[in-house]
This record gives structure tokens, sequence and C-alpha cells, in this order.
């Protein structure tokens, strides 16, 4: 009996980095990766007992992180069952069942673990109680997450997997950038927002990726051939040869016509029809050879994050290494401006050995200017290698998550007693630099009148913004719905930030996904803003919406848009203009 032909599946998700990946798949998770028991030497005993320590700590971690999301989505059902995992972890008398059997037996750490755990899980599987029953296989996942931590690391995987496509329920911004490194062509994962950090990151580094994908293991298990479609939100396991052949043509289609639309940027005009000037910028993440690119299409810089440094190393970089990466920034984009956020780090970015304490939540915790005003060493190291690099005079420094003048005046005094540490050291630099804040936090837009008096620019973080103004986790796939960066509540704070600043007389810029967005973008103009700093692919099509609108009408329908009450009433009134001016294709939210 002939083998019938593996039928193609295509799984919808959420397309959250555009491009086309096509290859063999692997799974990122660890769950399910044979343990194999070793002989440990007495001398390495101790040691094998401190790194199954080390792991379930690196677990709870994690783990409380996980609870937190989950009794704010889902109830306080799922959140026990998390407590009750987090007792394992914390029991100390299991702990000490595990380490006793590592010295008994001499084994390695992963296989005395796994040993106690299954007889745990073994006692509650046979219990008559469903509760108990259901808590099993939640542990299960448990000690598959300390598992992991023993097996082997996250590079590691990466490394043995170059070129293939990586699946998993979640990849942090680390392991995006360890994908770059190792060549992973694309991935897609079960859970992810659109706007999280790790989406970003693919963005920029231009890895194709597809989120919010039910039923991907399910549908198409590891070691598979598969498509990544970016664009469309598509992922095809086992696909035919004619869609294989369709893809590999369209992935050259696209690339060819990403870099001539960047080339020809300069072709496009800066201007509304009107005559009023509008200036786009672009985001970057990492330095690439598209920095020559946009530099040769006359494009400057609104945000250049620098979290590169740190995510592709796991350490701070020391002033030297900063210097000359941005000197060759400064010298790539030159006479063009490129604004240089400081480390922006939270503890989801941050190995274990830098973080202060364990946070149930990273977006409110020790991050952005916080991190950098109790981290003197860190601060003033970036500080003084970018005035060093200022030489130029076309770098600006920005600040992140800025919510008080007072984290403003801190900052600008370390900034000063950087110069004046350069200046005793015969070190030119741009004495003048000009210092901006990120505005991202309600609070600082609240007051963002009184801030304005204290910085030489702003830079709305919209992503953020909208996230804490609205309370919603942006990479929560429970809630993400509730993810409305039009909310009149969000547009009320941007409005407030764009007055501030033409009362000020300083420039503001808009950073975040929504200066991207077809129908917030004659919004943003209608309120005011004169720069948009945005992902490179989007460039062209931005210019290009900006070159054909008129800010007289723009500012009409802002008028309109901002006696709205509600967010579809805001949507529903954008998609009206939109299609009346540009027909209803390409339209974006």
């Amino acid at each position: 009996m002939k083998n019938e032909p593996v039928k193609e599946i295509r799984i919808k998700g959420i397309g959250a980095s555009s491009g086309i990946a096509i290859g063999m798949s692997f799974d990122h998770e660890v769950e399910g990766q044979p343990i194999v028991r070793r002989t440990v030497s007495a001398p390495r005993i101790e040691a094998e007992v401190r790194r199954l320590s080390q792991a379930i700590s690196v677990a709870k971690v994690e783990l409380v992180k996980i609870r937190e999301d989950a009794g704010r989505a889902i109830g306080h059902r799922l959140a026990k069952i998390f407590e009750a995992e987090l007792l394992i972890l914390e029991d100390s008398e299991f702990f000490k069942q595990v380490a006793a059997e590592i010295r008994k037996s001499q084994v390695n750490a992963e296989f005395a673990y796994q040993r106690q755990v299954s007889r745990t899980v073994k006692s509650l599987t046979a219990s008559e109680d469903r509760y108990l029953r259901e808590m099993a296989d939640d542990i299960r996942a448990t000690a598959g997450r300390v598992l992991a931590n023993l097996v082997g690391s996250v590079s590691q995987k990466l490394r043995n997997n170059r070129g293939k496509i990586a699946f998993a329920n979640s990849f942090s911004p680390g392991e995006v950038v360890l994908m770059d490194k190792y060549r992973i062509p694309g991935f897609a994962c079960t859970h992810g927002g659109p706007t999280s950090h790790a989406v970003l990151v693919a963005r920029s580094l231009s890895i194709p990726a597809v989120i919010g994908v039910t039923g991907l293991f399910q549908k198409c298990p590891g070691d598979c051939k598969v498509i990544i479609d970016g664009d469309a939100g598509l992922v095809i396991g086992n696909p035919s040869s004619e869609t294989v052949s369709y893809y590999r043509t369209e992935a050259k289609k696209r690339q060819s016509l990403k870099s001539k639309q960047l080339r020809n940027l300069t072709r496009i005009g800066n201007t509304t029809r009107d005559g009023r000037r509008i200036e786009v910028c672009a985001n970057i993440d990492f330095p690439s050879e598209t920095d020559k690119m946009l530099s040769a299409g006359q494009v400057g810089v609104g945000l250049y994050r620098t979290e590169f440094f740190y995510l592709s190393q796991n350490q701070f970089p020391t002033e030297e290494q900063q210097y000359d990466i941005y000197r060759g920034i400064a010298e790539t984009f030159f006479p063009r401006s490129v604004t240089l956020r400081l480390f922006d780090l939270g503890s989801d970015k941050m190995s274990k050995n830098h973080q202060a304490q364990e946070e149930i939540n990273p977006a409110l915790g020790w991050r952005g200017i916080r991190f950098g005003l109790d981290s003197v060493d860190v601060f003033k190291t970036q500080v003084k290698a970018i005035l060093r690099a200022s030489e130029w005079k076309n770098i600006k420094i920005m600040l992140p998550m800025v919510s008080s003048a007072q984290e403003i005046g801190r900052a600008k005094r370390m900034i000063r007693a950087a110069m004046k540490e350069l200046k005793h050291q015969g070190v030119k630099f741009d004495e003048k630099i000009e210092v901006g804040i990120m505005v991202e936090v309600p609070s600082a837009a609240l007051i963002s009148s009184t801030l304005a008096r204290h910085v030489d620019f702003f830079s709305l973080g919209t992503n953020d913004l909208a996230q804490y103004t609205l309370a919603v986790d942006r990479g929560n796939k429970k809630i993400a719905k509730l993810y409305r960066e039009l909310h009149p509540g969000v547009l009320k704070l941007i409005k407030m930030t764009i007055d501030a600043s033409a009362a000020a007389s300083i420039p503001v810029s808009l950073c975040g996904e929504m200066a991207g967005n077809a129908l917030a973008i004659p919004l943003l103009i209608g309120l005011g803003l004169k720069i948009f700093s945005v992902i490179p692919p989007s460039l062209p099509r931005v210019k290009r919406m900006i070159s054909r609108m008129e800010y007289i009408e723009c500012r009409e329908l802002a008028d309109r848009v901002m006696m709205q009450t509600t967010t579809e009433k805001v949507e529903a009134l954008l998609r009206k203009w939109y299609a009346e001016r540009f027909g209803e294709k390409d339209v974006e939210l």
C-alpha cells in the first residue's frame, strides 16, 4: 500500500514581524527533553546541589510572573494552582530530598529532581480528587521549567538548530537577539502580543514572526517543513512544492521591493499637500546594513535603542565598546540627527545576576531611568561614551520612563558630572548636546507642561503609554483585545503632550507603533505632531501617505475625533475619513 501524501496544513495566527521564512521547524521548548543519568564525582557533589538550587530559584522568578498574569486574566482558581506549584518549588523538605538523592547516589541534579517529581506526580495522579489530578499536570510543567534550566541553556539549543524555524509558547527579547546571531530564519509561538518587546526586536532585525498561533504544536509538530508568513500571519506546515515555489518567489520580490523603496526615500517629499513640513525618522534596535541605506535616503533616527549591547552578551559593555559603536552610528547618519535612548532594561530583559530583586511585574518595576539613577556606574559609563561620540554634533540623549521632574534633575546632574570628567581629560564633545525624555508614563503626560521646561525635546512612546493608561499587559493574549491605542483616554494624553511641547517651543516626536498606523497618521498630524519615527519597512508608506494629505483637513478631523467618547466611535470616524480619501485598501489598526 502506497503512503498517502502528507496534507498541507495552514494555521492562522497574528502577523507580528513581516517577511517570509522557509525551513524545517524545531521545538524550542525544553519540556520532554530526555534526562540522562550521569555519575557525579565526589568533589563535584556540592556544586551539583548548588546548580539545582539556582535552577529552582530561576524557575520561581519565572513562575511568579506567570501566576500574576494568570490571576489578572482568568481569576483566582488558576492562581491557586500556581500557588501550589510555588509551594513545591519553595518546599525545603522537597529540596533536601533531592539534594540527599544527589549526595547518596552521586547522580546529576536533573536526574534526581525528575525522579522526585515523578514520585510526587504519581501520588497526585492516583488521587480521586479531580483538582489534585489536574494539579499534577501543572506540576509537570513547573518541573519542566526547572529541568530546562538544568539541561542546557537557550543559546545552546538555538546554536544547535541554525537555519531552522523556532516554535515555542513564547520568546524573550534576548532569545530573539540570539536568533539573529545563530541565523534562525523565523519563529512562531502560541502566546505574545503584537507590541511585546520580543516582537519589536524581531521587527528591527527583520526576523519573520507569527504569534498567537493556537494549536501550533498539535497541528504542526517539530521537525517538519514549514513556512512562516509574517505579513499574513500564517504558519504553513508540510507545504506542497507549489506552495514552496510560490513563497520563494514572493520572498525575493518582497526583499527587492523593500531595498528599492528604502533607496528611493529621497524621492518622496517631506511635506503635506498644503506645505506643512512633517519629518519621518526611523526606529532602530541594532546596527545593521539597513543603517547605511537609511542614511543614503536622508533619514534621521528618532529612536535608537541601546539595549542591543546588553541583550547580545548579557553583560554591560565597557565605555570603549560603546564609544566605538556610537561613533560609527553618528558617522553613518551625519548630518542627520540620531536620538540615542539610554538603557531601558527591566528584570524581563536582564539576567538574574543584574536584577536587584525578583519582580512580579517588570513593566512597573526597576527599569528605565529608575535603573539608571540607581546604577550610577552603568549610567555614567554610557553617558561618557555617548558624549565622546557626540563630536559630530548630531547625537541626542533620551531618558526612558521618566515620571517626574526630580528624575530629570538627577539625570542631568549626572550628565554634567560626566561632562566635567571629560573636560578634565581634555576630551572633546558636544557641550550643547540635547537631552530629552520618553513620555510613556501617564504621569509624565499629565505634567508635560512642567517637564517641558527641563528638557530639549519629547518623544511619545505610545506602546507603553497605552499599556499603562489602560492597565493592559500588551503581551497578555487573554486581554490583548483591550489594548487600544486609539482609546479616547490615550488620545487626550497625546494631545496634552503635543500642546505642552508647542507652548514650550520644543519638538515632540512619536516613536510608538501608532506612528505607523494608517488610521492614526492623519489624526496625529491634525493634533500638531510634526515628527514621526517608525520601523524602517514602514518609512515609504508613511511618507507617501503624508504627502497625499492636507494639514487643514487633518486638523478638522482631529477636532471631530477628540469629541468622540468611545474607541469604537474614534475608529469608525477614522475609517470613514480614510476610505473617502484613499479607499479601503491597506487600512491598519
